[in-house]
Order: C-alpha cells, then sequence, then structure tokens
C-alpha cells in the first residue's frame, strides 16, 4: 500500500466546491480513466496494466446492426460505478487507460480489420493487456490474431469464449471474416491447440450442422448450455478455464453477451433464450479473475439501440469490472482495511 496515495475515491462523495459529482463525468472514458494515446512508449509512461480500446466495427455483423455504438455506451455505464470493490477489498482506480476509439472507414472492411490488429499489437508490445470493446464478433478475427503474432509461433496460447452461437461456419455467404465465421478463423491460429480452445453457452438451431462437424472435426471442446444447466456454471466454468489456461503462455477470453439469457441482456444483436443469468455470469467473472492475469479481454455485440435502461451495457461493464477486482485480489492488491476517509 502506498502511504502517498489518496483515497478519496474509495468513499462517497463529499460536498464543497471540490466535490466530484459521479453523474457528472465529463471527458467520457473507460472508469474515468485517463486518455493515453495509442502509442506503445505513452503507455508504458502511464504505468497501467489495462488498456481499453473501442472497435465501433459493425460490417463483419450478420444479425441486428448497432454493434458500432457499444463503446460508447460501455464506457458510459463504466462511469456509474466507483473502482472499490467490497467483495474483494481491492481499488481499481489508476489501473487502466482509456486510448479511445480505433478508426473505422466503414468503406474499407480490410483495413479496418488491419487498424484493430495493429492497435492490439501496439498495447501487447507495451506490456499492457488489452480490453477490447466492439463493435460485432469478428473483431475477434484480427484481435486474436494480434495476440498470436505477439507471442510468436514458439508460444502457446489459449482461448476462452462464451457465446450462443460456435461460429464455426468455414464461410458464410462466401464471406470468411464475418462473425459467423470467428471461432472458424481463430482456431486455424498455428500456436493456438484444440486442447486449449474452449467454448460455453451454445444453444438453439442458429448453430448449423456444419458448425457442428466443423468443430468436431477440428476438436473443439464446447460446452452447450444444456450441459451448463445440467453439471452447474461453477464445474464448467472451471474446466474451461483450465483448458485455455493449462500449459500457455498467454490467453484470450472472449465474452458476447448473447451467452446471457434474453430476459438478462436484451441489447445484443442476436438474443437467444435459455442462457445464463447475470449471477451465474458474476461467478464465471470470478473464478476467471482467480487466475491473475490474461492476455486480452474482449467484448462484443452490444447493440445499445436494443437495450432496455442500459440493462446490458451494464452487465458487461461489471463483468469485465468483477473480473479485474478478482484478478487483483488474487494478486494480493489489497485495500488496507484500516484506510479511513481522508479529513
Amino acid at each position: 500500500m502506498n502511504p502517498a496515495k489518496a483515497f478519496a475515491h474509495l468513499f462517497s462523495p463529499q460536498g464543497g466546491d471540490d466535490a466530484e459529482n459521479y453523474r457528472a463525468p465529463g471527458q467520457i472514458t473507460f472508469m474515468r480513466a485517463d486518455h493515453v494515446p495509442l502509442d506503445t512508449e505513452k503507455l508504458r509512461e502511464a504505468g497501467v496494466r489495462f488498456a481499453f480500446i473501442g472497435a465501433p466495427f459493425d460490417e463483419g455483423n450478420v444479425g441486428k446492426p448497432g454493434s458500432d455504438e457499444g463503446p460508447r455506451e460501455f464506457r458510459l455505464a463504466s462511469q456509474e460505478y466507483f473502482p472499490y470493490w467490497f467483495e474483494y477489498q481491492v481499488d481499481l482506480y489508476g489501473c487502466s487507460a482509456d486510448c479511445g476509439d480505433v478508426q473505422m472507414p466503414k468503406v474499407n472492411p480490410a483495413l479496418s480489420r488491419d487498424r484493430i490488429y495493429q492497435a492490439v499489437r501496439t498495447i501487447l508490445a507495451a506490456g499492457v493487456t488489452p480490453i477490447i470493446c466492439g463493435g460485432d464478433r469478428s473483431i475477434s478475427i484480427p484481435a486474436t490474431r494480434a495476440l498470436s503474432d505477439h507471442i510468436g509461433a514458439e508460444k502457446k496460447m489459449g482461448y476462452l469464449h462464451f457465446g450462443a452461437h460456435l461460429e464455426m461456419a468455414d464461410s458464410w455467404a462466401g464471406e470468411r471474416d464475418v462473425s459467423t465465421c470467428a471461432l472458424a478463423r481463430i482456431s486455424e491460429l498455428p500456436n493456438l491447440a484444440s486442447a486449449n480452445t474452449a467454448h460455453v453457452g451454445a444453444r438453439n438451431s442458429l448453430n448449423p450442422k456444419d458448425w457442428i462437424d466443423l468443430a468436431e472435426q477440428r476438436g473443439l471442446r464446447f460446452f452447450p448450455m444444456l450441459e451448463v444447466l445440467d453439471r452447474g456454471v461453477d464445474t464448467v466454468a472451471e474446466e474451461a478455464i483450465a483448458r485455455a489456461w493449462d500449459g500457455t503462455d498467454a490467453q484470450y477470453v472472449s465474452f458476447n453477451f448473447n451467452v446471457m439469457d434474453a430476459s438478462a441482456a436484451p441489447g445484443v444483436t442476436a438474443t437467444e433464450p435459455g442462457g445464463m443469468e447475470s449471477r451465474e455470469m458474476m461467478r464465471v467473472a470470478g473464478a476467471l479473475g482467480a487466475r491473475g492475469k490474461v492476455s486480452v479481454i474482449e467484448v462484443s455485440e452490444l447493440c445499445p439501440i436494443f437495450d432496455v435502461s442500459g440493462t446490458t451495457s451494464r452487465l458487461a461493464v461489471c463483468v469485465i469490472l468483477r473480473t479485474l477486482a478478482a484478478m487483483a485480489q488474487a494478486r494480493g492488491e489489497v485495500v488496507d482495511k484500516e484506510v479511513r476517509r481522508p479529513g
């Protein structure tokens, strides 16, 4: 615990001219973090552990449009929370920077994907964990390739995805880099073995037979939602997490919040009934964070125009922040319980 650090942000706002109104954010950034340019040296100088970037890319989407608005709503929802998490006795203040949005030329999807790739490489080169918010699910393709190339062919990576759809189309209407092909492309990476890949939450009939066939052909272990219900979310989550972490040098965790039941997450591009409940996903976040580290965190398919009272954006923020809080606790970075309100 740094004795020179101020702890006013841990407590409720006080009155006076200097009071911070947490509902008047000013510049809108993730967790009110400082904006740091997307530059490796500047990120190193910032001394942060996480860097948030928006990837407002909607050109790979085959469902409802609107996921390009996801990063903005995610940032807004993040400002509804304080950085102190009493369940974990940790303080997330100052752990992250916001690098803004990757610039997306809608007329050139290939250039947009390359810019996502370059942004992730830039953050990883600084020794910082990217938190990427899309954008449609296809952003995973360049982002995961960036992690693969960053660690190099001699090292192993793990990949864990939560979502209602396997996205194992080898092609969709002639296209190979759209959202429905995401896991098909990712599972082709040379340093990602099927033994270190897991998918949780697949259900219902928007999982065509060719997806199942390709998943089985490549030895992909996926945990359908019925299995999650039968075996329990804790058991399945631990097994899926173990696949991504065991023996790997880097891990990529992807959340498509259509893994949630449609009633818990209406603001996604492809809602599905029969999914996880919010409390279950919070337990998953805790289990993920208990590992103490992750190389890349990604959120995709948030679709605010179809959301209800910001329900889905707030859920997404809570899951990510809870994961970060559990990581901090696992590293022993807890707040001294003797700290009291200044003054």
